[in-house]
This record gives structure tokens, sequence and C-alpha cells, in this order.
């Protein structure tokens, strides 16, 4: 395979960037279960198989992706051959020393290919550079290759908050040290 050049994203960018197909294909989900009594709540994820694969959709409207990203910190744009093939969009807005990760997207034809990977990453690079030492990423339930990349680059479950998409997904964190 070609090799994989991670740059800043560009204003020409943006627009090729929101056209990347942004679903995934999943045949497991983790769901979520919740047991509430008078002086303890439990909750916990199980892995599930679905009886079908299924094409999960972004949980973030296509049509304010271009806006959202005009507040985030950065957004790195994974290329191959100089075309764009993935990207990953970073922000520091919530917390000192931490970058949170709110999108990590990979065109479907160039998925495990280690280019998510790469773009974590090169994120990583990215947020050491300004003496960030934690990495936050957010995800839906349903992203279930998502969750397992995670996993595999030492990211820890972390938390979960519920409708936090506006299609009512629910959303899980992972994080890490990167220091």
């Amino acid at each position: 395979m070609a090799e994989i050049l991670v740059r800043p994203a560009v204003s020409p960018d943006m627009e090729n960037l929101s056209r990347f197909d942004h679903s995934v294909r999943t045949s497991r989900v983790w769901q979520m279960n919740q047991n509430v009594g008078e002086a303890e709540i439990q909750t916990g994820f199980k892995e599930t198989e679905l009886p079908r694969e299924m094409r999960i959709k972004y949980p973030r409207s296509p049509e304010t992706l271009l806006n959202r990203w005009k507040d985030y910190s950065t957004i790195l744009v994974g290329c191959i051959d100089h075309a764009p093939v993935g990207y990953i969009t970073l922000s520091t807005m919530f917390a000192l020393k931490m970058v949170w990760v709110k999108d990590l997207v990979v065109e479907e034809q160039w998925r495990n290919k280690g280019i998510a990977t790469t773009l974590v990453r090169a994120a990583t690079d990215w947020a050491l550079a300004r003496n960030i030492d934690r990495m936050t990423i957010e995800m839906s339930s349903k992203n279930y290759p998502a969750i397992c990349l995670v996993k595999k680059l030492g990211f820890e479950y972390s938390g979960f908050n519920d409708n936090y998409f506006a299609n009512n997904d629910l959303v899980i964190f992972f994080a890490r040290f990167i220091r």
C-alpha cells in the first residue's frame, strides 16, 4: 500500500471531507444495561451480536459538519497519493491538557488499511507538541469497529452520555494518557 501522508486540512479539503461516506457497517454493538436501585445505580455495556449486518448512519448530520469544524482546534487529513482518504478532528476546548477526538472518518474503500491508526498517532503527536497529556475519543455505542480500534490502541472506557448526538444516539467515551 502507498504511504499515508498526514497533514493539516486546508480550505479546499472541507467540501471533499464532508462528502465522505461517514456510515459504518457492523454486526455488533455495545448495548447498555442499567439497574437503578434506591441506593445504587449500576451501568454496564455488553457486546451484542446483531441478527444481521447493519449500516449505521453517522450520528451527526452531514449538513452541520462544515459549520462544526470551524470550532475545532485542528483537522488532520490522511492522504494517499495526495488524495484525502480520511480525517480526524481535534478540540482542546473542553479541558486543560486534554484533546478530544470529535470525528475519525476513513472513506469506506480505505478502511482496515491502517489509516485510522495513522491518524490517531498523528493526533497524538500533535497533542504532545502542545504539552497535552490526555486524549479522549467519542463515538456512538453502535460503532463497534471504532470501539475495537480504540481498545487496540490502548484507550480505556471512560464514560457515556445518553441522547448525546442530535439523533439521540448514546455516546461512549474512551480515553488514555499519551505521555
